[in-house]
C-alpha cells in the first residue's frame, strides 16, 4: 500500500509447516506457564445464570409460517419471562415476550411471540441478508452447541423476516459474514408479531454426547430502544457472552445425517477493458466446496478452483498516514470458522457492556500474525489489489476434547505478478476453566513468493465474567510470536500483554506491544515494525434518568508508538472526550479534543509534490460526531474535525444521509472532504459514495454501490443481484464497472466485468 493516498480495493496436499523449537520459544513458553498461578486470583469458575429450559421433542416438523398455531406451542408453557436490560434494568418489559423451544431428530425450532399494544409503531426497516438491526424491532438468539461457555452460533430476525446470522468466538461480538443454512418466517397481527426459526442440525457443529446447550434470547422494542432478555439481564453482560447464558436441556437423539455437503458452482461472464484495446473476453469456469463432518464436532472443508465473484467491494478510505490501511476479510471460504484462527483475541477490542453495540470501539489493528486476506490477493507497486487464483484449499476445524483445532492449506495459481505458492497455517488452543486458554499458531509460506517465511507464536488468555465476585468481566492476554525470513536475522519477534475491563459504568484497558524491526509475518498484517506500543483507555458511563438521556460517557484514550530504531516516539495520540450523550431516542452526540504528536525521522511524501520534512510536530484537533436514530425513515451522521496537522492545518467534514422508505427500499449518500493546508503545499482529498438497496423479499435483493475518490480520479460501481433460491442455493448476477478521468477531465469507460454465478448445495 502506498502511504499517504486514498486506498481502494475491489475484490472480485500442501506441505505442513516445519517449526523448529528455539531457545527464545522455550523462554516465552516458560513465562506463559509461570503466569498460570497468577490467574488463580481471577474467580473464573462462575457458574453463569441458573436459568434452564427444557426442549420439547416432537415427531413431525413444524409448518414454518410464523403463525404459532401448532399444538406444541399452544399446549406447552413458554420457557420463562423476559426481563428488561435497558432502559430500566431488572424491571418487566413494557411489552411481554414469550418463547418456546422444540426439536425433531433433524432440526431445532424456536418460536417467539412479541406482544405489542401499538402494532402500527413496529419498526422494521431492514430486509437485506445480515443487516444490522440496532434500530429495528428484533429477536436475537445464541446457541452454544458445545456448551463450552465461550463460542456460539448467532441468529436474528425482525418483523419483516430478515435473516441474520453469525459466529461468536470467545464471547465477543458475532462475525456476521458467516451464512448458515437455516430459515425463519414471521407474521404480524393486531396484537404484535411472531417468528419461527428452523435450524437444521446439519448446519451446526455440536458435541453429540451432551444433551444440554448454552442458550440465550433477547428482544428489542425499536420505538423505545428497550432491550429485554431471558437470561442474565445485566448491563455488564452482552447477549453473546455465553459464560453468562442460560441453557436448554433434554436434547437427545440429534442427527447430522452423513455429514456431507457438496456445493458446486458454475460461473460465466465477460470482461471488457480499455487497456486490452477494448477487446471483450468471454470466460466460464466451475469449481466446488466440499464439507464433511469427520465427527460431530470436527469438519473438513475443501475448496476447488475457488471463485469470489459475488464478494462485495471494499469501501474506499482516505489515508493521510504513513502506514497501510486495514481492509477486512469478506470471502466466504476464509470467513467460515475464522474465529478458530484468531491469535491473542484478534486485536478486536471488547468495548463496554450494554446492548446494541453501544460503546464498542475497534482499536487500531497493529498486529495480526495471521490475516487470511493475504491469501489470494496481492498488490502491485502502486497499491492496487489483484486477485490470485486459488486452485485448491483445505481446512480442518473443530474440537477434540478441550482443544480447539484449525489447520488450513492453500495452493495458489500463477499470475503475471507472482507465481503460485503453497501456504499453510495451524492453530491449536487448549481450553481450561470456563473462558481461558493457552494456544499456539504456526504459518508457513510467502504469498508474494521470494524469500521463505514462517511464523511461530503462543498466547494465553485468562478471562472471567465474575471478577472479584461482582458480576464484572475481566480479560488478561499474553502473547508472543517470531518470524523466520531468509535474509533477516534477529529483532524478529513481536510480544505483548493486555488487560481489558469491558463493563458498563467503568470500561478500561491497557496494552503493551513490542514489534521487532525484522518481524515479517508474510501471512499477517503489521502496518508498523520496529516499534513499542503503549495504549490505554478509560471510560465512565453513568446512566441518569432525566432529559431523555440513556447514557453519558466521559473518557480518555492514550496511544504511544516508540520507534526502536531511532529511539524516540514517532506517534502519540490522545483523545479526551469530556462528554458524549446517548439519548433514549437513539440519537447520539460526542465532542472530543485530540492532541497529537508526530515525529518524522525521514521525509513523508503525503501527496505528489507535497513532502513533509523531518521534524517534530505537535498538533491539536477538535472533533464533533453526531448521528440520529436509524429507527426514523431519514437519518444523518455528521463528523466534523478541525485543527493542526503537521506543519499546517486540516479540516475534515463527513456526512452520511440515509433514507429507508420501508423494509424494501433504502438508500445512502456519504461524502467526506479533507482540506489540508501545509507549508509544503496544499491539497484536498475527497470521497463520495452512493448505495441503493432494494429487497424484493428476504431472499431476493438488488444492491448497487458507487464510489469516487479524488486521488485515483476513478469512479467504481458494483451492482449485485442475489437470489437465495433456498438457503444454500444461490444465484448471483454481478456487474463491476469503472470510469477513469482523462487529461481532458472527462470520465471514460475503463473496465467492465459481468458475471453470472450459481451455487447449489447437496446435503447428505
Amino acid at each position: 500500500m502506498v502511504s499517504g493516498a486514498i486506498a481502494y480495493h475491489e475484490l472480485s496436499g500442501l506441505p505442513a509447516a516445519r517449526v523448529p523449537v528455539t531457545r527464545n520459544t522455550l523462554r516465552l513458553l516458560t513465562h506463559v506457564l509461570c503466569l498460570l498461578p497468577f490467574s488463580l486470583v481471577l474467580p473464573g469458575l462462575h457458574a453463569g445464570d441458573a436459568r434452564r429450559a427444557v426442549a420439547i421433542q416432537i415427531s413431525e416438523p413444524i409448518r414454518l409460517d410464523g403463525v404459532l398455531d401448532e399444538a406444541v406451542w399452544a399446549e406447552n408453557s413458554p420457557i420463562g419471562e423476559f426481563i428488561q436490560v435497558e432502559p430500566r434494568t431488572g424491571e418487566p418489559p413494557t411489552e411481554p415476550t414469550k418463547a418456546w423451544i422444540a426439536y425433531t431428530k433433524e432440526a431445532l425450532y424456536v418460536a417467539v411471540r412479541c406482544e405489542d399494544s401499538h402494532p402500527g409503531r413496529i419498526v422494521a426497516r431492514e430486509l437485506l441478508r445480515d443487516s444490522f438491526l440496532f434500530s429495528d424491532d428484533n429477536v436475537e438468539l445464541v446457541l452454544d452447541t458445545f456448551h463450552d461457555q465461550r463460542n456460539a452460533y448467532y441468529f436474528a430476525t425482525n418483523p419483516a423476516g430478515v435473516m441474520v446470522d453469525g459466529r461468536v468466538t470467545e464471547n465477543r461480538y458475532p462475525n456476521r459474514e458467516w451464512d448458515g443454512i437455516w430459515m425463519v418466517r414471521v407474521s404480524t397481527d393486531a396484537q404484535g408479531w411472531s417468528a419461527e426459526f428452523e435450524i437444521p442440525f446439519k448446519t451446526l457443529g455440536f458435541d453429540g454426547g451432551k444433551t444440554s446447550w448454552g442458550f440465550n434470547i433477547s428482544r428489542h422494542l425499536g420505538r423505545a430502544r428497550e432491550f429485554s432478555r431471558w437470561a442474565t439481564p445485566s448491563l455488564d453482560v452482552r447477549l453473546t457472552q455465553m459464560a453468562r447464558a442460560g441453557a436448554i436441556t433434554s436434547l437427545e437423539g440429534l442427527s447430522q445425517g452423513v455429514g456431507l455437503d457438496v456445493r458446486p458452482y458454475a460461473i460465466g461472464g465477460w470482461t471488457r477493458d480499455r487497456e486490452a484495446a477494448r477487446l471483450t473476453r468471454w470466460a466460464g469456469d466451475a469449481g466446488a466446496d466440499i464439507f464433511y463432518r469427520i465427527t460431530s464436532n470436527l469438519i473438513s472443508s475443501t475448496t476447488i478452483n475457488t471463485d469470489f465473484a459475488e464478494t462485495e467491494v471494499d469501501a474506499r478510505q482516505v489515508n493521510l498516514t504513513r502506514y497501510s490501511l486495514f481492509f477486512p476479510e469478506r470471502r466466504t471460504f476464509f470467513l467460515e470458522d475464522a474465529g478458530v484462527f484468531d491469535f491473542a483475541g484478534g486485536q478486536s477490542g471488547f468495548g463496554r457492556g450494554g446492548q446494541g453495540g453501544g460503546g464498542m470501539r475497534r482499536r487500531n489493528v497493529d498486529l495480526l500474525p495471521f490475516f487470511s486476506r493475504r491469501i489470494g490477493l496481492t498488490e502491485d507497486e502502486d497499491g492496487n489489489t489483484y486477485e490470485v487464483p486459488i486452485r485448491i484449499g483445505q481446512k480442518l476445524t473443530g474440537k477434540a476434547g478441550r482443544f480447539d483445532l484449525g489447520l488450513m492449506g492453500v495452493r495458489t495459481g500463477d499470475t503475471e505478478i507472482v507465481n503460485g505458492q503453497s501456504l499453510a497455517v495451524g492453530r491449536v488452543k487448549a481450553n481450561f476453566w470456563r473462558q481461558s486458554y493457552v494456544g499456539a499458531l504456526f504459518t508457513n509460506g510467502n504469498p508474494e513468493g521470494g524469500a521463505s517465511n514462517h511464523l511461530e507464536g503462543i498466547d494465553l488468555r485468562l478471562a472471567t465474567s465474575n471478577f472479584l465476585n461482582r458480576g464484572k468481566s475481566f480479560i488478561f492476554s499474553l502473547y508472543g510470536s517470531r518470524t523466520r525470513t531468509a535474509g533477516l536475522k534477529g529483532k524478529d519477534a513481536a510480544y505483548g500483554f493486555e488487560f481489558v475491563y469491558p463493563n458498563d459504568f467503568l470500561s478500561a484497558d491497557f496494552r503493551n506491544l513490542t514489534i521487532g524491526e525484522n518481524y515479517n509475518p508474510a501471512l499477517g498484517f503489521v502496518p508498523r515494525t520496529g516499534v513499542r506500543i503503549n495504549s490505554s483507555r478509560l471510560e465512565f458511563g453513568p446512566r441518569p434518568r432525566f432529559w431523555g438521556i440513556r447514557q453519558l460517557t466521559f473518557g480518555v484514550t492514550y496511544q504511544d508508538y516508540y520507534d526502536l530504531v531511532n529511539h524516540g516516539s514517532e506517534t502519540t495520540r490522545i483523545q479526551v472526550t469530556p462528554l458524549e450523550l446517548q439519548f433514549n431516542s437513539g440519537d447520539r452526540i460526542q465532542y472530543s479534543w485530540n492532541p497529537n504528536f508526530e515525529q518524522l525521522f525521514e521525509p513523508f511524501e503525503i501527496r505528489d509534490d507535497v513532502s513533509i520534512p523531518v521534524g517534530r510536530y505537535w498538533t491539536g484537533m477538535h472533533r464533533i460526531n453526531a448521528f440520529t436514530s436509524g429507527s426514523r425513515p431519514f437519518s444523518v451522521r455528521l463528523d466534523l474535525e478541525t485543527g493542526g496537522f503537521y506543519s499546517g492545518t486540516r479540516k475534515q467534514a463527513g456526512v452520511d444521509l440515509s433514507w429507508r422508505k420501508n423494509s424494501h427500499l433504502s438508500t445512502t449518500v456519504n461524502v467526506e472532504q479533507n482540506w489540508v493546508r501545509l507549508k509544503e503545499g496544499s491539497f484536498n482529498a475527497r470521497l463520495f459514495g452512493y448505495r441503493l438497496d432494494y429487497s424484493f423479499t428476504p431472499l431476493i435483493s438488488l444492491s448497487s454501490f458507487i464510489q469516487y475518490d479524488s486521488d485515483s480520479e476513478n469512479i467504481g460501481m458494483q451492482s449485485r443481484l442475489r437470489w437465495i433460491l433456498k438457503p444454500g442455493n444461490e444465484f448471483y448476477v454481478v456487474i463491476n464497472h469503472a470510469w477513469q478521468e482523462d487529461m481532458f477531465n472527462r470520465f471514460v469507460n475503463y473496465q467492465t466485468k459481468a458475471r453470472v454465478k450459481l451455487n447449489y448445495t447437496f446435503r447428505f
